[in-house]
């Protein structure tokens, strides 16, 4: 008997680890299987193999992945997350919390998501493009079978939008007319002149001599012959079939079920159990909080007039106004090498990925907002901070370095380049995204700026106060237009900005994420800081909140108040930080 029992429990170790090496053959399936659904996403982060396709928007495609996330979801469902160690448990979470998503949100991405002026079905194919290696011939003949896929790939969409028109579940007149304009300023270039071919006039040496004329001419004939056409078909089908059929009102709340899907936003987005009103009332607090610091900068800065006319002086004085593109690049591009030399002293590691600065193209800078791309994971191609470049002779200075710590270091480059470094996790960690967390990253790495250096004058400071401020209102306006009964124009007087309302129009909720999870890191590098007193390392902290990756805001504070836990009892003394 005692034999059997050694052997039984010698046995048991060997038997869990049988079982998590099922758990991580899961996880590897379903990153494959969801890159193999999704090329641009595997295009985004540097697979190559699946570069001359897109994702299949047709009805059974998507009967057919819902189906199989059904089935992921059951296999997960076989093992206990609370026997599983540490990251096999936080790997669970994230999966089964990411398939629920899918399983809850898949028709709102088909129907209403991809009728969107930032990131809809159009600009995807722009962008991929643009993220798409130019590097061997292989490259070049992906590109041009990607072109010549494009008329499928609209005709599955129009199907789906069919579909939505059919359910009630529409986009606005605005948004809609905002497609229909980008969609005519992307089909207008001749081949010649397409922004899409650009690679095409520009063959590395790697690319044979004798191939590149051949290859420059398939791209014209597929550029005229596939997308321009499939681009018009699918302007004509919103003009003629979707637009009359448009919402009215911009709330997201009077389609059928508005409220549940305005919900389901609100939870992807946030990741927090808040209603819109509680929402509502969190960004007011915040509006009044900043305008008093706000209005200290404004006395600081010895000017006398209120916060709105010294925002209106920063916004108009010559002194602060760019002349052309490429001064503010340039710009743009210094104030990136001045942080970088600080970041040792704030970080315990730092990204090898690099991050370049780029305008936003032509045809989409009126109505995009400064974003970034991920690298790819093998660093074949660097993070981009894609900055609004437009009328740069109207845009200021003041606001320009919390930008820059937003969309480059620390902010957006430095987590998800860590995010992609990661070792010994599941591949689908390495893009798995929590818009609270990622977006609360960034907007939390701009309250470091004086740290780093570049918080140098009243100007800057109000800025990034500024800055704030209007992820703060933006917490009013999303409520306010989709849950408040607030109109399009009441949220533009509120807020100052037409472009900005017009997107969280389209794109319900996703604005809440950043700064509800500002706030939530906020909050505990507060409590970090009263638990170690002086020993207090703000590298300690920032590592806690980065080592797993993205998370939802209400496992990220469970992690790092594992960290916080681990203070000493005897800490004592004021705390570094502010």
């Amino acid at each position: 008997m005692c034999r059997v029992a050694v052997v039984l429990v010698l046995c048991l170790p060997m038997l869990a680890q049988t079982r998590n090496d099922e758990l991580h053959e899961l996880f590897e399936n379903y990153y494959e299987d969801y890159l193999r659904q999704n090329p641009e996403v595997a295009t985004s982060v540097g697979r190559t193999e699946y570069n001359d396709r897109w994702r299949d928007w047709s009805r059974p495609a998507r009967q057919q992945w819902t189906e199989r996330v059904k089935l992921y979801r059951s296999q997960l469902d076989g093992y206990d997350p609370e026997a599983l160690d540490l990251q096999d448990g936080i790997s669970w979470r994230l999966l089964r919390r990411q398939l629920d998503l899918e399983l809850s949100g898949i028709d709102y991405d088909a129907y209403l998501i991809r009728v969107n002026q930032l990131f809809g079905l159009h600009t995807s194919v722009l962008l991929t493009m643009r993220e798409m290696p130019a590097r061997r011939q292989a490259d070049y003949e992906n590109m041009i079978a990607r072109l010549r896929a494009v008329p499928a790939y609209v005709e599955q969409n129009i199907g789906a939008l069919r579909e939505a028109v059919e359910k009630g579940l529409v986009q606005p007149r605005r948004t809609a007319d905002l497609v229909i304009g980008q969609l005519d300023a992307q089909a207008a270039p001749a081949a010649s002149e397409a922004p899409l071919l650009g690679p095409f006039r520009n063959f590395p040496a790697s690319v044979p001599e004798a191939s590149r004329e051949a290859l420059a001419a398939q791209a014209e004939d597929a550029y005229a012959q596939a997308f321009q056409p499939a681009w018009r078909r699918l302007r004509d089908f919103l003009s003629a079939e979707y637009l009359p059929h448009a919402r009215t009102a911009p709330a997201v709340t009077v389609l059928p079920d508005g409220e549940e899907i305005y919900r389901h936003f609100i939870g992807y987005h946030t990741t927090l159990p808040l209603s819109a009103e509680e929402i509502h009332e969190i960004g007011k607090r915040e509006v009044e909080r900043i305008d008093r610091a706000m209005e200290s900068i404004v006395r600081e800065a010895g000017f006398d007039g209120t916060v709105a006319e010294y925002e209106q002086h920063l916004m108009s004085a010559p002194e602060y106004l760019f002349t052309d593109k490429e001064s503010m690049l340039a710009y743009h591009r210094n104030l990136a090498m001045r942080v970088a030399p600080g970041l040792p002293k704030l970080f315990r590691r730092l990204p090898r990925h690099p991050v370049g600065i780029r305008a936003i193209p032509p045809d989409r800078e009126a109505v995009s907002a400064s974003n970034y791309n991920r690298p790819s994971e093998d660093g074949t191609r660097p993070g981009w901070f894609n900055l609004k470049a437009y009328m740069p002779e109207k845009q200021s200075r003041f606001d320009k370095p919390a930008l820059v710590l937003h969309e480059t270091n620390p902010g957006h480059h430095l987590q998800i380049a860590l995010q992609l470094e990661l070792e010994g996790l599941p591949q689908f960690r390495k893009i798995y995204r929590s818009t609270a967390y990622v977006e609360g990253w960034a907007l939390y790495a701009e309250s470091l700026g004086g740290e780093l250096g570049v918080y140098d004058d009243p100007a800057s400071r109000f800025g990034a106060l500024e800055s704030e401020r209007f992820r703060a209102r933006r917490l009013v306006v999303d409520t306010g237009l989709h849950a408040m009964g607030w109109t399009r124009q009441r949220a533009i007087d509120f807020l100052g900005d037409e472009s900005e309302v017009d997107r969280y129009i389209a794109w319900p909720g996703q604005a809440l994420a950043y700064k509800l999870g500002q706030l939530a890191i906020m909050e505990l590098k507060a409590l970090a800081c009263d638990a170690y007193g002086a020993d207090f390392d703000v590298r300690d902290f920032h590592d806690a909140v980065l080592r797993n990756g993205p998370l939802p805001l209400e496992m990220l504070q469970e992690r790092v108040r594992e960290y916080i836990g681990k203070a000493p009892r005897e800490a004592s003394g004021g705390c570094p930080v502010a």
